[in-house]
């Protein structure tokens, strides 16, 4: 069914009230509002019940009877794989693909939050986009490609939004940001250097990168460490996603502990990646979402199971595991209903 598609302004105005977490805190800079409906999909039916003893706003998921949560926000961030400042492009031609794809969800009832790592080669529903950001065709690929089916800018990153939503089961994400890789470097030089325990092979990527040594990673040996996946391990994207969640969760204590030191520090962090971002957020945003953040207890990291495959066209794929998925959404987004 073909989908209406606002202009970039619109569209940027209907984030607006969405309240962004800092990728920089690295995990933290895009939101998810649970939305009361949900997609009509083959894992999630809303149970149709003659009695009134269940809640009107009860779904079933995998048969599993729950309701939404209804004070939590989620905020997505997106590293890609483009170097220098962001800037749009005319060409929709596959370049600006997301490496790295992250949803940051944030609980305010219960003061926790909690991140979802998404695989980039995720198979799943990608809107092809016309050069005035109208809609062509929906076409199941990579998920990182959802962001190179754009303009490079906000057009590219609603698109992705509304791909991860798809996936997540028609979820609504409120918030987002994306940043060029050269915003790894920049956290890296704002905390100070990261440390990190080197656990594969980076002989062919970079030798001064030691297999089992604790290094505190320089900001070019950061890109590396961030960025590497053929020269480096086993060569696989979930290797990578694996480093970049040792990174990030290396990187967001002292970022922290630096913004409660310094309540200025969070807005000196924003303004140092601005120039390498795109983001529906403002600097008071960040600001109250980074106070938000400080006060919460960071829950146990969530993550989708699935396979690895090279696909038709010579590239990795990944498939999520349905059941895994179904599992992940409900603990995010969802309580459980208890049997009556």
């Amino acid at each position: 069914m073909k989908k209406d598609i606002h202009s970039p302004k619109e569209k940027q105005a209907m984030f607006r009230k969405g309240v962004l977490i800092v990728l920089a805190i690295a995990l933290v800079l895009v939101a998810v509002g649970v939305a009361s409906q949900v997609v009509d999909r083959k894992t999630i039916a809303r149970e149709e019940e003659e009695t009134t003893q269940w809640p009107q706003d009860m779904v079933e998921i995998n048969g599993i009877k729950c309701t939404p949560k209804k004070n939590i926000k989620s905020y997505l961030i997106m590293g890609l794989d483009s170097r220098g400042e962001a800037e749009a492009t005319e060409e929709y031609d596959g370049t600006g693909q997301v490496d790295t794809l992250e949803l940051v969800v944030v609980d305010y009832t219960a003061n926790t939050y909690t991140r979802l790592p998404i695989n980039r080669d995720t198979m799943t529903e990608v809107q092809s986009l016309d050069t005035d950001g109208t809609y062509l065709a929906t076409t199941k690929m990579q998920l990182s490609l959802a962001h190179a089916c754009g303009d490079g800018m906000e057009i590219s990153c609603e698109n992705t939004v509304d791909a991860v939503s798809n996936l997540l089961y028609g979820q609504t994400i409120d918030g987002y940001a994306s940043l060029n890789m050269d915003a790894i470097e920049v956290l890296n030089h704002l905390a100070g250097g990261v440390t990190v325990t080197i656990e594969d092979d980076f002989s062919k990527a970079d030798p001064t990168l030691v297999q089992g040594e604790t290094v505190t990673l320089t900001d070019e040996q950061a890109m590396t460490y961030v960025r590497g996946r053929m020269d480096v391990g086993d060569g696989t994207n979930e290797g990578r996603m694996r480093r970049q969640t040792q990174f990030l969760s290396a990187l967001k204590p002292i970022l922290m502990e630096k913004c409660q030191a310094d309540s200025s520090f969070a807005l000196e962090i924003y303004d140092s990646l601005i120039p390498y971002m795109v983001t529906d957020q403002s600097r008071n945003d960040f600001i109250k979402l980074t106070a938000a953040l400080i006060e919460s207890e960071e829950q146990e990291r969530l993550h989708i199971e699935g396979t690895n495959a090279v696909g038709d066209t010579g590239f990795n794929e990944f498939t999520v595991d349905e059941d895994s998925l179904a599992d992940v959404v409900i603990q995010l987004f969802y309580d459980k209903v208890e049997d009556r």
